[in-house]
This record gives structure tokens, C-alpha cells and sequence, in this order.
């Protein structure tokens, strides 16, 4: 039988055991029984296994090879966090693999079973935009893919989430964008993006419902619309909005998960010959290489990512045990004004 396809998953299966335990038998462990030892030995040669990347990792404690696994590979955000996480590496004598996980949002794909196959020293991996009730299974992933190498996590992270980490404090981010467009006079603001949440506290929307409460505004249901972070849905989103309102409450400033979701709001408004900032104010997320070039120039929110990158590598590499939170500052540009009398 030919070992193509054959994982270190179908072995754990076949032979009623961990993964965990399959890798301590590959690795010549003490620490397996000796009659769970040859059940492993025998599934292995059954079903012809031959794991050469871990074989060839016996000789060697180290390949200098590193790997990153980002989402939603087309929003710049996550190519400014490769780039600084690539640099970094490259800086240390590693080299750094990038590894898509574009299907975050479903239960089918389990990126533990390919990902462990891999010979890397180490694996960072972005967790944003998890469902609330999806977080279990991830979990579940990383955990399994900590007993083959070091895992430093990048995003907003779960504070249930025992990992090493560069997090996002986003509801703080919230939260200050809410006070400086009340500071602004507006009283109707909305917020448009990202999936419904937990009550995690380190999460948008509990920032976005902070600064409302802080400033004494009701929090509006209509004002806040869920969906995915690209252009096009920001700007079905605003339309969704505008047309459930009457034009009289009409927001008078949108925050927007991410720029390219600012760009399609900003697009949308346009359209409906709607003046920004004049009648609508746009903040965005990310501080993207677009952000001071559009019609207004957009006001958004830096988030750092290329160092984000680079000081998840420097974990990873130091084998430092800890959560940090990542800087971010608000780039005011011409896309906010004050609220007409």
C-alpha cells in the first residue's frame, strides 16, 4: 500500500491512540507503553508510513524554517503582517512559510493535520474573526499543533486562548474612536463589519457599546451591521442600513471594521450623493497604503501590523511564554469633521 496521503492522523485513528502519542513512538520516546508502542508500530507498517520530514528531523534539532498561517490572503492587512514577520525571520537567519487559512468561518478544514507534517521550528498563526461559537475547534487545532512545534498567536486572542501571543486590544481601539466622534458632536453613529462576538472584553463590539455608554448615547440596533471585511460588503452594508432608515436618522459618522470596508461606505455614500464628510464622517481600520489616498483622505486607525509581525517571530524564536498587546494610534485625516449645526 503506498503511503501517499497517509497522515499522522489516519495512524492515531487506525491505532485507537493520540497524535501526541504516534509522535512520541516516531521520535523513540520512553515515556509510551510498551504494548501501545507496537500497536502504533504495527499501523504504521501496515499501512506502509513512512513520515520522511520527521525522519529527516532526528538528525537535526533545528531547520531555521518558520511558518505563519494568515486569512483572507487579498486584504493588505495580513500582507503588511507576512512582511514584517518575513523580515524579521530573514533577520535571524529563518526562513518563513506562509500558509493560508481562508475557511476560519466553517467546521470542515483542520489546518493540524497538514500543518504537522511540516518541519518547521515554529508557527505563528492569525485567529480574527472567529464565530463565537467556533473558538472550541480552533482551540482544539492549536493544541494539537503545539505538541509538534511553538505556536505565538496573532489578533484579537481569546483571553481562554493559553498561548503565547501578540494580541489586539480592539474594544480600547473602539472605544477611543467612539469618544473622538463624540468629541466631534455626533450623536448617531454607526458600526459596520465583523461577525457577531462573545462577550470577550477585548473585543469591538463590547469597545463600540463602552463609548456609546461613556458618552451617554443609546446603543441603536439599526447602526449595527455584521458582514465580512471587503469593499463590496461595506458598501451592501451601508446601503442596507440607509435604506431601513428614514433619512432623518441617518447615522452621521460610520466606523468601519477595516479600510477596504470604509472604501465601500465611502463609495456607497457617494452614489447617494451623500458629502463626506460634510454629512457623513468615515473612520477606518488598518491605516492601509490607500488610506491617504482616497476621496477624502481617510481617517483610520494604525494598527502596526509589520511590527505585530516581527515581534510574534521574536517570541516564537525566544520561546518567551507571554501575551502582549499591540500598539495601534488614530491618523486623523480628512474624512471626520465636526457635526453641522
Amino acid at each position: 500500500m503506498s503511503s501517499e496521503n497517509i497522515t499522522i492522523y489516519d495512524i492515531a485513528s487506525d491505532a485507537g491512540v493520540s497524535i501526541a502519542t504516534v509522535s512520541r513512538v516516531l521520535r523513540g520516546e520512553a515515556n509510551v507503553s510498551e504494548a501501545t508502542r507496537k500497536k502504533v508500530l504495527e499501523v504504521i507498517d501496515r499501512r506502509n508510513y513512512r513520515p520522511s520530514s520527521i525522519a529527516r528531523g532526528m538528525a537535526s534539532k533545528t531547520t531555521h524554517s518558520l511558518g505563519i498561517v494568515l486569512p483572507k490572503l487579498l486584504n493588505p492587512h495580513y500582507a503588511m503582517i507576512f512582511t514584517g514577520a518575513q523580515e524579521e525571520a530573514r533577520k535571524l537567519g529563518y526562513t518563513m512559510s506562509l500558509f493560508p487559512w481562508s475557511s476560519l468561518d466553517t467546521r470542515e478544514y483542520n489546518p493540524a493535520a497538514m500543518l504537522a507534517e511540516r518541519r518547521l521550528d515554529g508557527l505563528i498563526v492569525c485567529v480574527e474573526y472567529l464565530p463565537h461559537d467556533h473558538d472550541v475547534q480552533v482551540l482544539a487545532a492549536l493544541r494539537d499543533l503545539r505538541q509538534y512545534m511553538p505556536v505565538v498567536l496573532i489578533g484579537c486572542v481569546p483571553p481562554s486562548y493559553d498561548f503565547p501571543a501578540v494580541t489586539n486590544n480592539s474594544a480600547s481601539m473602539l472605544q477611543a474612536i467612539v469618544r473622538y466622534l463624540t468629541e466631534l458632536g455626533h450623536e448617531r453613529i454607526a458600526f459596520i463589519g465583523g461577525v457577531e462576538e462573545d462577550n470577550d472584553p477585548l473585543r469591538r463590539d463590547v469597545g463600540y457599546e463602552n463609548g456609546l455608554r461613556d458618552a451617554r448615547l443609546p446603543y441603536i440596533a439599526s447602526y449595527r451591521i455584521y458582514c465580512r471585511g471587503t469593499a463590496e460588503d461595506g458598501a451592501a452594508a451601508l446601503n442596507r442600513m440607509l435604506d431601513s432608515l428614514k433619512p432623518e436618522y441617518w447615522p452621521t459618522a460610520v466606523i468601519a471594521l477595516n479600510d477596504l470596508v470604509a472604501m465601500g461606505c465611502m463609495a456607497e455614500a457617494g452614489r447617494r450623493g451623500i458629502a463626506i464628510p460634510d454629512r457623513l464622517s468615515v473612520v477606518g481600520c488598518d491605516n492601509l497604503f490607500c488610506a491617504p489616498y482616497l476621496t477624502p483622505p481617510l481617517t483610520s486607525v494604525n494598527t502596526h501590523q509589520q511590527q505585530t509581525g516581527a515581534r510574534a517571530v521574536q517570541l516564537l524564536i525566544s520561546g518567551e511564554d507571554k501575551q502582549e498587546t499591540a500598539g495601534w494610534d488614530l491618523v486623523e485625516r480628512a474624512s471626520c469633521a465636526r457635526v453641522r449645526p
